[in-house]
């Protein structure tokens, strides 16, 4: 068993590293510009979390009140 989960993480390993190389070789932007493209769009990403989190939260507030009514007029 621990042979076939070796292999499995060697294999996951080796397949990272081939794919981050043909990566490398076919990008399209150079280096820097590419660490800034990602950059903008980790920024992005984060915002567009913040958002989803704070829409989450209001969901789950506004769900805590209807249920605290709905047990208030049950009693």
């Amino acid at each position: 068993m621990s042979n076939d989960s070796g292999n499995f993480a060697l294999g996951l390993i080796l397949g990272t590293a081939i794919g981050i190389g043909i990566g490398l070789l076919y990008a399209p932007h150079p280096g820097d510009e590419t660490r800034a493209i990602l950059r903008d769009k980790a920024v992005e990403f984060g915002d567009r979390a913040d958002e989803f989190a704070d829409r989450v939260k209001e969901g789950a507030a506004i769900a805590k009140n209807n249920l605290e009514s709905r047990l208030s007029e049950a009693e």
